[in-house]
C-alpha cells in the first residue's frame, strides 16, 4: 500500500504543477510505444509533428483526458525504505537486544544497491486537419522519479558492534530524484512533393516548465510524503522544438522525430551534492504497416536519453535508448486489441510487455486502455478518452 500511495503522489505532481518522449497515449502504449510511425494525427504532437498532416481527410478531433502511471520497483525497495524507520527504532530502543542488531543491520544491507523507478502523466490535445497546413495543439505533463538508497558499509559494521554502547547516528542516506515537465505545444504539418512522392513534414514550438525535486534524508527518516515539499523543488521556464517527417507509400509508412532540440541542463537544489537533469535531442526512427484492418509499427531510438547526473558520489544507472514494437488488430473500426514489446538497449530496465483494448463506436467515441507487465512489483496503466467529428 506504501508504494502504491508513493507512485501515485510522485506521478500525480504532473496534476498541479507540472519530455525522448515523454507522453501518455493508451493507444501506442499498448503498441509497445511505437509511435513515430503509427501514432493518429489526435496525439502527432506527442510522437512525431508529420503525422497531423498524413492523413488530411480525418475530421475534426478531441482528446481529453489521458493519464497514465508506470511503477518499476522490482525488489520492493520503497517498502524496505519505509519499514527500516520502525526496524531502526526498535533497535535504538533496545540496542543490545541480538534480534534487534540482527534485523537491523540485515535491514539496511538489503537496501544496498537498490533502486525503483516511477514515471507518469496526463494530457490533452485538438487537432485540425486540413487539406493545407493541419494543425495540433496540446497540452501535455509528465513525472519521472528514481528512489535510492545510499548505505555505507560503516553504518552496518556499527550497528553490528554496538556492543553495549547506544545506537550509531547513520550517514545512510535516502534519496528521491524527480523530474516534471509541463509542455504547451502546437504541432503544425503539411505535405509536399517531391520524386513524385507526397512527404509530410512538421514542427512543433513548445513552451515548458521544467520542475525538479531532490529529497535527501538520513535512511531512519525516509518518508515518502515528504518528497516533493517546497525546499527539495526547483523550477525553470523554457522554449523548445519538436520536428518530424513521414512518407508513406500503400500500407507502408516510415517516420522521422527529432524532439526538444534545444538542450537544457536543469539543476536541483544541493544537499550534501547537487544534480542535473539533462535535456538533450532525442533522435528516433520509425516503420509501420498499417492497413483498416491490422498496423504493425517499430520504433528505434538513434540515439541514447541520459537523466540524472552528478559529480561525485554513486553513479545513477537511469539513461535509456530503446527499442519498441507493437501491433494492433483493427475490427472493422468498432473494437481495437493491441500488444507490444519494449527493450532497453542500455539494460537499465526490464524487458516490458505491453497490452491494450480500444472501444470505438460509430467511429466517433474512442476509449483506449493499455496496460504494462514487468514483473510482481513492477506494473504501468493508462487511459484515454477522444472524440472525432
Amino acid at each position: 500500500m506504501k508504494k502504491s500511495l508513493l507512485a501515485v503522489s510522485l506521478a500525480m505532481v504532473s496534476l498541479p504543477s507540472l519530455a525522448a518522449n515523454y507522453s501518455i497515449d493508451p493507444r501506442i502504449d499498448a503498441m509497445g510505444g511505437a509511435g513515430t510511425a503509427a501514432a493518429s494525427y489526435l496525439t502527432a504532437g506527442f510522437h512525431n509533428p508529420a503525422l497531423v498532416a498524413l492523413e488530411p481527410d480525418s475530421a475534426f478531433g478531441v482528446l481529453f483526458p489521458v493519464i497514465g502511471i508506470q511503477y518499476r520497483d522490482p525488489d520492493d525497495l520503497v517498502d524496505a525504505l519505509e519499514d527500516f524507520s520502525g526496524v531502526f527504532d526498535s533497535f535504538s530502543n533496545n540496542p543490545q537486544n541480538p534480534d534487534n542488531v540482527t534485523a537491523t543491520a540485515n535491514a539496511l544491507e538489503n537496501l544496498q544497491n537498490k533502486v525503483a523507478y516511477v514515471s507518469g502523466g496526463f494530457g490533452g490535445a485538438i487537432a485540425v486537419p486540413t487539406s493545407t497546413i493541419s494543425g495540433n495543439f496540446y497540452v501535455k505533463g509528465y513525472t519521472e522519479a528514481i528512489i535510492m538508497p545510499e548505505v555505507e558499509d560503516a553504518d552496518i559494521s556499527a550497528i553490528e558492534n554496538v556492543g553495549l554502547g547506544s545506537a550509531p547516528t547513520l550517514t545512510s542516506k535516502a534519496r528521491v530524484l524527480a523530474f516534471a515537465v509541463v509542455d504547451v505545444g502546437l504541432a503544425l504539418g503539411g505535405n509536399v512533393e517531391l520524386a513524385g512522392q507526397r512527404i509530410a513534414l512538421g514542427i512543433t514550438p513548445k513552451s515548458q516548465k521544467y520542475y525538479t525535486y531532490h529529497y535527501e534524508v538520513s535512511i531512519d527518516d525516509f518518508d515518502a510524503d515528504d518528497w516533493d515539499s517546497d525546499a527539495n523543488q526547483t523550477e525553470e521556464s523554457v522554449f523548445n522544438v519538436d520536428l518530424g517527417a513521414a512518407w508513406q507509400t500503400g500500407p507502408f509508412r516510415v517516420g522521422f522525430a527529432a524532439k526538444n532540440l534545444i538542450a537544457q541542463d536543469i539543476k536541483t537544489v544541493l544537499y550534501t551534492r547537487e544534480y542535473t537533469y539533462e535535456i538533450a535531442p532525442l533522435y528516433t526512427v520509425g516503420g509501420a504497416f498499417v492497413t483498416d484492418l491490422f498496423t504493425l509499427a517499430l520504433d528505434i531510438d538513434l540515439n541514447e536519453q541520459k537523466r540524472f547526473s552528478a559529480p561525485s558520489g554513486p553513479e545513477i544507472k537511469d539513461n535509456t535508448q530503446l527499442v519498441r514494437l507493437g501491433t494492433e488488430f483493427n475490427a472493422w473500426g468498432w473494437a481495437q486489441v493491441r500488444a507490444g514489446y519494449i527493450q532497453d538497449m542500455e539494460d537499465t530496465l526490464d524487458g516490458t510487455v505491453t497490452l491494450g483494448l480500444g472501444l470505438s463506436p460509430f467511429n466517433t467515441v474512442h476509449f483506449d486502455i493499455a496496460a504494462q507487465i514487468i514483473d510482481e512489483n513492477s506494473y504501468g496503466a493508462s487511459a484515454q478518452l477522444a472524440f472525432t467529428f
